[in-house]
């Protein structure tokens, strides 16, 4: 029992003394504090110096470490992915050891690629130059398709390398190229240019007109000529020289188009001698042949001049038209020409109607010029393309457009003619082709454009005349709406936003000729109803486009099959307009003393029986701005 007692009293002794002893500090080293990884297969090692165990971490998707814990001394592995891209990534390693932790930074190099240089400039000759890519990353050449003429000893590589580029001889113009090095999904570029080879001259012009001695030659001619090629496709321009004697000459250079025209008239009776030169930027040069022509007396309108075709002799302000022609040539403003003759006869058709015939003397009518490069006009809708001064362009059906804004802008020319006048002051763009169709483009402020084709068809309502009394005397001058049922609203009744809008141009002193009431004791006109000589004048269903819901006063007029007629309400609201703005007054009963057409001539009563409404084309409604 003491044996027992003793034995454990030893024991408990060396317990005590055996928990007295310390364990030693620990200890924590990293041999670096930044490791860098090439950023093509990085790999490196950072040993730990340590006396215990450690446990090491890093957080990232692209680098891994091996191993992850050890005791005492070891080394890390550390393994990241390829960078390809051209930024600099990085991530932190912890190691922790009891209460000690060591960091490292881990950072891996981007993509790079360097040329030792990024232009090359050289002459027509053959040339091979070497070009030194330096680079930690793989790449490719991509040199242009359309050059040719550029060939290099490798198209793709990794890492440092030097390429041999070969350029073939020019024979033509300079030319000059961009060959990318593309790596990691950006790119270097060599800029390679090649100096023009031999220069060869632009073929020589081809006179055209005048054509050579001509004699009575308009003292402002057109000069015409053939354009020239270019061998190099350099630029070519002209410089077109005019001279009574040869000894010196006038020129007039830099010209890129074939066509000028003088800003001068020449002398009368005189001779002339004329040449052209084309010529690029190299010194290549050519001439034509020299032609000679003697002018006469004959005299040409100048691009935006005016003439006035008529003069008012009655009232204090007259209303004022401008007739405006696009695809005429400047040979066609030869005076008596083909565009003094296209507006003579439209004035002269204008004013072949009541109540515009028994009124023309309180109108003053202007001819202006507008020289087109081609003749005639574009025609989207059969695919011809024209260039003409004012864009003018058939769109489909009977519709078409014009530049209006430029159409004003020669009409500010005329003095007198400024904003506020453009409200009042009618221009009819006459049409240099023989088409049917017109459209009226019509403003809220009172601003009208009327396009108006040279038809020559012998159709029934479809006639320069018809389609310029249509156009420019019914929507244009009076404000007229359309009074015929088109074939898409056939049995349709006029919706109610329609009608909201049809008020609303009503309020802006337009459609004096259509109504949306069949009362005739409300109607617009109903001061002609059982008026003696207007027996025609009533309410007829069928206007505005739509079978229902609209109004017309009579069965037939100008604005429903082009028949050269206005219905008695149109010609009263013309009538008033021309008085108004001659600072007269209108009165209803001085109007019918002098309306002397009431009902449609003979000549307009076979048109309109002529006519086959299943297939007669309505010109189309006129295009209204607010």
């Amino acid at each position: 029992m003491l044996k027992i007692f003793k034995q454990t009293i030893f024991f408990s002794i060396l317990l005590i003394l055996s928990s007295c002893v310390k364990e030693p500090p620990a200890e924590l080293t990293l041999s670096v504090s930044e490791v860098i990884l090439s950023n093509i297969d990085g790999q490196e090692k950072i040993l730990v110096a340590s006396n215990g165990k450690w446990t090491a971490t890093v957080v990232s998707q692209w680098c891994t470490i091996s191993p992850m814990s050890g005791d005492g001394n070891g080394e890390i592995t550390i393994t990241a992915s390829n960078n390809t891209s051209t930024d600099q990534r990085s991530v932190t390693l912890t190691v922790i050891s009891r209460n000690l932790t060591q960091t490292a930074t881990i950072k891996q190099s981007f993509a790079e690629l360097e040329l030792d240089r990024y232009d090359i400039q050289f002459s027509k000759e053959p040339y091979t130059k070497n070009i030194t890519i330096t680079s930690n990353t793989k790449w490719q050449l991509e040199i242009p398709y359309d050059a040719g003429w550029i060939t290099a000893s490798v198209l793709s590589g990794e890492g440092n390398r030097e390429v041999t580029f070969n350029f073939s001889q020019n024979t033509g113009a300079e030319r000059s190229a961009y060959v990318n090095v593309n790596f990691s999904n950006t790119y270097k570029s060599l800029r390679v240019t090649q100096e023009r080879g031999k220069n060869s001259a632009p073929s020589a012009p081809a006179l055209k007109s005048p054509v050579n001695n001509l004699t009575d030659a308009n003292k402002l001619p057109t000069f015409r000529w053939s354009t020239s090629k270019d061998p190099d496709n350099d630029e070519v321009t002209y410089r077109i020289e005019y001279s009574p004697t040869q000894d010196s000459w006038t020129y007039f250079s830099t010209l890129k188009d074939s066509v000028y025209n003088l800003p001068a008239y020449l002398d009368d009776n005189k001779k002339y001698y004329w040449r052209v030169s084309a010529s690029d930027a190299f010194g290549g040069i050519s001439y034509s042949d020299v032609y000679t022509f003697t002018t006469g007396t004959k005299k040409s309108y100048f691009d935006g001049q005016y003439k006035v075709a008529q003069e008012n002799t009655l009232g204090t302000t007259p209303s004022e038209i401008l007739f405006l022609g696009d695809g005429y040539i400047s040979e066609d403003f030869e005076e008596g020409g083909l565009f003094d003759k296209d507006m003579d006869e439209g004035i002269e058709h204008f004013f072949s109607v009541e109540p515009y015939k028994s009124y023309r003397e309180y109108f003053k009518i202007y001819k202006q010029a507008g020289y087109s490069r081609d003749s005639g006009v574009k025609q989207t809708d059969k695919s011809i393309s024209k260039n003409s001064k004012f864009n003018t362009d058939f769109l489909g059906g009977s519709s078409m457009s014009t530049n209006t804004d430029l159409a004003f802008d020669y009409a500010r020319m005329i003095p007198g003619v400024d904003n506020n006048k453009l409200k009042t002051l009618l221009i009819i763009m006459v049409v240099n082709q023989n088409r049917y169709a017109g459209t009226c483009w019509m403003w809220s402020d009172g601003k009208a454009v009327a396009i108006v084709p040279v038809s020559k068809s012998t159709s029934p309502g479809a006639h320069y005349r018809n389609l310029l009394l249509h156009e420019a005397g019914g929507h244009g001058f009076a404000r007229l709406a359309d009074e015929y049922v088109s074939s898409a609203n056939s049995g349709k009744t006029l919706p109610e936003e329609e009608k909201v809008k049809f008020n609303n141009w009503v309020k802006s002193g337009f459609y004096p000729n259509v109504d949306l009431t069949s009362d005739v004791t409300a109607i617009k006109w109903k001061h002609f109803i059982d008026k003696p000589g207007y027996g025609r004048v009533s309410a007829f269903q069928g206007a505005f486009y739509y079978t229902f819901g609209a109004w017309r006063p009579e069965t037939s007029s100008v604005m429903i099959q082009n028949e050269p007629y206005f219905n008695a309400p149109s010609r009263e609201f013309i009538v008033k307009r021309i008085l108004t703005t001659a600072g007269l007054e209108f009165s209803f009963d001085a109007f019918v003393d002098r309306d002397i057409e009431k009902a449609p001539s003979q000549a307009a009563i076979m048109q309109t029986k002529s006519i086959n409404p299943l297939t007669f084309v309505p010109l189309a409604p006129p295009v209204m701005v607010e």
